[in-house]
């Protein structure tokens, strides 16, 4: 910059600022939003039991009142002695300021679709221990209230 002549070099200081001033305010313009309006967050939720034969699943899992806990996907990994399930629910506007939910747990279904039938294997919830999740005998087992 020292070769440049001053006009130059005022232009490229004046850029440099308006660049500066610009990431500035797309930053706050960023916190606002995300204070205000908020933005979504997944979060995993208790696997709680599977039901099906064959290659074909329903998984009963724990989300939350709406917009709370909404229903989002499940992570299957298989190996020859376990199917790991790892199930995810998301929360609308997360970030925002005065976001409160209830602890309320709301049951739901997803059927998912495995590489070869769950046979002998054991079923895990991979987010929360390794804990083994019960099969249950139907998907009408899996809609009744517990209790």
């Amino acid at each position: 910059m020292a070769g440049m002549p001053a006009e130059a070099r005022a232009r490229v200081r004046a850029m440099a600022m308006w660049l500066t001033v610009g990431a500035l305010c797309l930053g706050v313009f960023v916190l606002v939003y995300a204070l205000l309006v908020g933005f979504d967050r997944e979060r995993t939720a208790p696997v709680a039991a599977v039901a099906g034969e064959g290659r074909t699943v329903v998984v009963r899992y724990l989300g939350g009142p709406p917009g709370c806990g909404d229903p989002g996907r499940i992570e299957v990994r298989e190996s020859a002695a376990e199917v790991e399930l790892t199930a995810y629910v998301v929360v609308r506007e997360a970030t925002r300021y005065d976001r409160q939910c209830p602890a309320e747990e709301v049951p739901m279904l997803t059927t998912v679709r495995l590489d070869e039938p769950v046979g002998d294997r054991l079923v895990r919830d991979a987010a929360h221990d390794g804990a083994e999740v019960p099969a249950v005998g139907s998907v009408r087992e899996l809609t009744e209230p517990e209790g």
